[in-house]
């Protein structure tokens, strides 16, 4: 089962969720999304009802894809599924699948037949929910996974009806219990001849998201600065190793990322400080106040900012979006997964500049964002999608180095979260 993401500060769930969709879910409307789509022939005569416990996507794709793996797991988008790939589409109004697959370039088949469809959301909730309704209707036959759960079919060939005014109105309904965080919905809608739709709604209070949400790290990091060269901070000292020259070699980036660090512990004239960024990610703001420095408008500087993120099970797959004022590197069990050599704002909390796949392995994982600055603001924002606790560990705590092994980027559609 998908369970609950979760990192420090995640009372503040609803508030620091950022919004690259969507939709706040509202049980008078169907959720229209966008959803992330696929689509899979049956066999002729055999869609619809016929078609409800058959597995399609893992007839069109050999047994490489499994409706079993994707209400688990999610998809990503793009991924192919036989003569398909996972696309991004809103439902009309109507809730004609048809006429969106169309529209979208899913197909040219205007009047498809014997053919399944898979819709994937997630349920974003602030709290969990115990016993709220879960309405569908379709054309033709149902099923309904939550979390990696079948929590509803309706093996039948019928019209959808016309579109549900309220959660009483839907064809199907279900009792359904939501877990704090993101909860992961596939729908399946079997389609025999004629028209081809669905409509799902929701009574609960809900924001929905095609792609995994990201929800920001709060709590103490631990925080190393050091000057660069004059006018060269920002984008000109991405790739320059600021941790090696202010400490004449002695400590370097990839020891660092490999290794992590322990407060008090010093590089050049500063040391590793404990501190919570600020909801603004205001970096120069939070350094002033922990006493690192009395600059209160610090240019040509590279902070570098490290936490352990525990995981419960290897994870591959795993969302993480960071913006940056002004440039970022990012490294993960000592490999660097992310580089932007730019000058630029952070932008507001409300979105990632910046997002990219990772994998976590079982246990400690060590985190490193380097942001550097030019000149004028200074700070960061950094998120994660994956069920961790996110904390400050020693170097002693740490204990022997992570083999980064295995730990690339990968895609969504691998991933492994239970």
């Amino acid at each position: 089962m998908y369970r609950k993401l979760f990192t420090i500060g995640l009372a503040c769930l609803m508030a620091l969720f950022v919004m690259t969709v969507t939709q706040v879910a509202d049980a008078q409307e169907p959720i229209k999304g966008p959803w992330l789509w696929m689509i899979a022939p049956t066999e002729a005569n055999q869609g619809g009802q016929a078609s409800t416990d058959i597995d399609s996507l893992s007839v069109a794709s050999g047994g490489d894809v499994t409706e079993e793996m994707v209400a688990a797991n999610g998809a990503n988008e793009g991924d192919e599924v036989g003569d398909y790939a996972w696309t991004l589409g809103t439902l009309p109004d109507n809730g004609d699948t048809n006429v969106m697959a169309v529209d979208i370039g899913l197909t040219e088949v205007a009047d498809f037949n014997d053919v399944s469809s898979y819709s994937l959301i997630y349920l974003v909730s602030a709290t969990a929910q115990s016993g709220v309704t879960l309405g569908v209707s379709s054309d033709d036959s149902i099923k309904v996974w939550l979390n990696g759960e079948v929590v509803h079919t309706n093996a039948v060939n019928r019209g959808r009806g016309g579109t549900p005014a309220n959660i009483d109105a839907y064809q199907d309904k279900i009792e359904v219990n939501l877990l704090e965080g993101a909860n992961l919905l596939l729908v399946k809608v079997s389609e025999r001849g004629g028209g081809w739709g669905q409509y799902v709604g929701i009574d609960a209070d809900v924001t929905t998201s095609p792609t995994p949400p990201i929800f920001h790290i709060q709590g103490e990091w631990l925080w190393m600065i050091a000057p660069t060269e004059a006018n060269q901070g920002g984008q000109a000292s991405t790739d320059i190793d600021s941790l090696a020259v202010a400490s004449n070699d002695d400590v370097t980036e990839e020891d660092v990322a490999m290794n992590g660090a322990t407060e008090g512990d010093e590089v050049g004239d500063y040391a590793w400080t404990l501190g919570e960024l600020p909801a603004d990610g205001n970096i120069n703001a939070m350094l002033v106040e922990l006493g690192v420095t009395e600059n209160a408008d610090f240019n040509d500087v590279t902070s570098y900012a490290l936490i352990t993120l525990v995981a419960d099970d290897d994870m591959e797959g795993v969302m993480i979006g960071v913006s940056s004022d002004d440039s970022v590197k990012v490294w993960l069990n000592g490999e660097v997964v992310h580089t932007n050599a730019v000058n630029r704002g952070r932008g507001n909390a409300a979105s990632f500049q910046d997002s990219f796949a990772a994998n976590l392995v079982k246990g400690d994982n060590i985190l490193m964002i380097k942001v550097s600055e030019r000149g004028g603001g200074w700070g960061m924002y950094a998120g994660i999608s994956a069920d961790v606790e996110a904390i400050y560990k020693s170097s002693a705590q740490l204990g022997t180095s992570v083999e980064a092994a295995g730990k690339l980027p990968t895609t969504w559609g691998s991933l492994k979260i239970k």
